[in-house]
């Protein structure tokens, strides 16, 4: 009980040190609001791609009802209405709008022709520049424009199958919108059988494995700090046991509270899965990143050279760990970085013991690390 508190004791020292940073504690502040103003701004009318979106004939129901899914919220795309083709070119040429959509004025004798050749120009698209949101932004158009496309195809069937080619339009589309089902036709659930949500937005989405990658740096900006106690001397008067773990304790209260930080941010965004599962995973991942930034330290030759390694280590973890986009590179590489853990482990219960497994492995090297450290430096 009496080293508990002493633990505890030592633990709360070093993280009064950094909480008298002014640098520490706007980080620890800006988490959870950038969480918020992230979440504000999914449910504003606003997005990542602005889309000028011009219907040339408003009398038509197809273009209508294809306007009318484009303009709905909830996505990375904002739609702004414009009068005529021309305006929505103009918007594109000013820099007003990422791209311009038109509807064009024989939407439905188009569709009506692509049903029956395969072959139609329902749909200008005008873009500045091909990136990834745009490219994100015309599967909406896709989704908007097939239940149209699908009319299209019943109609010709009804016409050329069934002879009732002179059928009413609307009677046919009435038919049509019965044989709707309000069941959902996909279930997404996880790996282990969960349900998951279907909705999601492409702005919170990496949000978690930013904030990952946050604590990671935490830690690694815990061990330039260590190197400059380590040259004044600040605990040269603890015996040599004590000081051997005393970097490590730096880096825990480096990282836990910005892992609070982190928890609260994710929960503004709405962005959380099972409560424990969420604690437990922050149990493991604070050591796990501890461990690591004191393994890095261990094994670089200088404070220089391991300040250099901080942006090189931030662009990997960008880069291999799925925050944004799971492009499989270097796998032996990325099941070294801990974000990768962390990732995995929100959906996947093998994952989560697997963050386990690689922490009590890091333990084992960062011992070692330390221990040889320690005997090179000649106490």
């Amino acid at each position: 009980m009496k080293r508990i508190r002493r633990f505890l004791l030592w633990g709360g020292l070093l993280a009064k040190r950094l909480l008298r940073r002014p640098a520490y504690l706007a980080v620890l502040l800006l988490v959870p609001l950038f969480a918020a103003a992230l979440t504000l701004f999914v449910r504003q009318e606003s997005g990542a791609v602005t889309v000028a979106l011009a219907v040339e004939d408003p009398n038509d129901p197809a273009a209508a009802a294809a306007a009318e899914r484009l303009t709905r919220g909830g996505s990375i795309l904002l739609c702004l209405p414009a009068d005529s083709a021309d305006a929505a070119r103009e918007a594109v040429r000013t820099g007003r709008a990422d791209a311009a959509w038109i509807l064009n004025k024989n939407f439905s004798a188009e569709l009506e022709r692509f049903a029956a050749r395969g072959n139609a120009e329902a749909v200008t698209v005008i873009e500045r520049e091909e990136n990834v949101l745009l490219l994100l932004a015309r599967e909406k158009l896709f989704a908007a424009v097939y239940p149209e496309t699908s009319f299209a195809l019943f109609s010709r069937f009804a016409a050329d199958e069934i002879g009732l080619a002179d059928a009413d339009p609307a009677l046919l589309r009435q038919y049509y919108a019965g044989g709707a089902v309000s069941e959902r036709v996909i279930r997404f659930e996880t790996a282990e059988g969960r349900e998951a949500d279907a909705e999601g937005s492409y702005l919170t989405a990496p949000l978690r494995g930013m904030l990952a990658l946050l604590l990671v740096l935490c830690g690694m900006a815990s061990g330039l700090y260590c190197y400059r106690e380590e040259r004044g001397e600040s605990f040269v008067w603890l015996s040599a046991r004590k000081r051997r773990w005393l970097p490590l304790l730096s880096h825990v209260t480096a990282i836990l509270p910005a892992a609070l930080a982190a928890l609260i941010a994710l929960a503004l965004a709405g962005v959380t899965v099972d409560p424990g599962r969420e604690a437990l995973m922050l149990l493991l991942y604070v050591p796990a990143a501890a461990l690591f930034c004191e393994l890095l330290r261990c094994l670089c030759p200088s404070e220089a050279h391991y300040g250099a390694l901080i942006p090189v280590l931030a662009a990997a973890m960008l880069a291999l760990c799925p925050i944004f986009l799971d492009l499989n590179l270097l796998p032996p590489l990325r099941w070294l970085l801990p974000p990768t853990w962390l990732l995995r482990a929100v959906w996947d219960g093998a994952a989560l013991s697997g963050l386990l497994l690689y922490t009590l492995a890091l333990l084992a090297l960062t011992a070692a690390a330390v221990f040889l450290r320690q005997r090179r430096r000649g106490y």
